[in-house]
């Protein structure tokens, strides 16, 4: 009986012995998956399956299925700071993230470009202390205050910037955590409004004039002035003048307009550069003798001929030349061409007139600007010449540079390719 009983006692601590080995394992199995878990990356694809349904086996397996959660759910974040890095990469405005304390968190590469900064070298450092933009702190320091958008352009050397800093609170506590700040550079929208202030200004300018003096005469005319003969055909005279200048600003100004908007159709063709200069020249060959001075062309054989529209490449030199003789009291004007290093020719049209000073050579072109305007308006000049000139080389494809000296002339040059 006794050995029986020993004998059941053996196989009992037998049992238990090797469930005791059994649970040891499947406890290292469980630790070693648990500590690959807390590793994260590779150790979130092991998997343990079911081998039973209690116990160790029932835990594996559902860590199993929280590592296979925690694994897809990671793939979500990466894909989601993949796109979000993408788009910060190419958005055009500049954004920077900034921690409650202002300082800076993560910047995208446009607003390192905007603002010439290096994320490595100012990573950590107050976002309104690194950067030269007047008023950024205070702009920062209102959004934290009133925890709402606040938005102001702010100066930034020689350009404009729209900067809107928006807060945001922590998730879990509500709290304010930081600003995503955004930087939009608004100068040549700045640039784009100041040019049409200074042209409505502008022809509201140039019509002033005419129609005060045509009102003047007018008026003149109605107290009595018409019934002398001598001065109601002055008079009329005067207003014809003014009316005529009127007329050709309005027409300056469509045609801009047309070219502007594309509404003028260009038609390249073969132009034989010697008839078109010459026929052009001819029209302005009269005014020229009457001043005393010279009109000439220069057309070198090395490009007898170009790809132009013929109406546009006219109205282009007769332009040019109008100017020319226009401003040149002594010595003449000549229109060269010669074939260019990367062009099939370079249009010259050069005069020996007045010429303008260095630092208005960049605004010619510009609508209305005029170095002496009481005598420009005393010439007949609208100021829109030059523009149009510049328009209609933009809309061949071409390219035009000019250069002046006071008192040595102007010239203007066509790089015709």
């Amino acid at each position: 009986m006794m050995i029986i009983f020993i004998a059941l006692i053996s196989l009992v601590l037998a049992v238990l012995a090797v469930r005791g080995i059994l649970l040891y394992r499947r406890f290292l199995e469980l630790n070693e998956f648990v500590e690959g878990l807390a590793k994260g990356g590779e150790g979130l694809g092991r998997r343990y399956y079911l081998k039973g349904k209690r116990g160790f086996s029932k835990v594996l397996y559902n860590l199993s299925v929280l590592a296979a959660n925690l694994q897809e759910q990671n793939r979500e974040n990466e894909a989601c700071k993949n796109r979000l890095s993408v788009l910060l990469k190419h958005i055009p405005d500049g954004i920077a993230l900034i921690d409650s304390r202002g300082r800076i968190r993560s910047l995208n590469p446009a607003l390192e470009n905007l603002l010439y900064l290096r994320s490595h070298a100012i990573s950590g450092k107050g976002l309104a202390e690194s950067v030269n933009v007047t008023g950024l702190g205070e702009l920062l320091s209102r959004a934290r205050v009133s925890n709402t958008e606040s938005k102001e352009t702010l100066a930034f050397n020689s350009k404009f910037l729209e900067v809107t800093a928006t807060p945001f609170a922590d998730v879990e506590t509500s709290q304010y955590a930081g600003q995503v700040v955004l930087f939009r550079d608004v100068t040549a929208d700045r640039r784009i409004d100041e040019i049409r202030k200074d042209f409505v200004a502008n022809v509201s300018h140039e019509l002033k004039t005419p129609v005060t003096a045509i009102k003047g005469y007018v008026d003149t005319l109605l107290e009595g002035a018409m019934d002398d003969r001598e001065d109601l055909s002055r008079f009329l005279n005067v207003i014809n003048f003014q009316v005529g200048r009127m007329e050709q600003i309005i027409k300056d100004l469509i045609e801009l307009s047309k070219i502007e908007f594309g509404a003028m159709t260009i038609e390249k063709k073969n132009v034989v550069l010697s008839d078109m200069v010459g026929k052009v020249i001819a029209l302005y060959e009269e005014k020229a003798k009457a001043k005393g001075i010279f009109l000439r062309p220069d057309i070198s054989e090395d490009c007898p001929s170009v790809q132009a529209d013929p109406g546009v490449f006219t109205h282009i030199l007769s332009n040019l030349l109008d100017n020319a003789v226009k401003y040149t009291d002594s010595g003449g004007v000549v229109v060269r061409a010669r074939e260019g290093e990367n062009y099939s020719c370079v249009l010259v049209v050069q005069d020996t007139g007045i010429g303008v000073p260095k630092k208005f050579v960049p605004r010619l072109g510009e609508r209305f600007f005029r170095v002496d305007p009481s005598r420009s308006r005393e010439l007949g000049g609208t100021g829109l010449g030059l523009a149009i000139v510049k328009h209609l080389v933009m809309a061949m494809g071409w390219k035009m540079h000019i250069d002046s000296d006071p008192g040595k002339g102007t010239s203007v040059r066509i790089y015709i390719n």
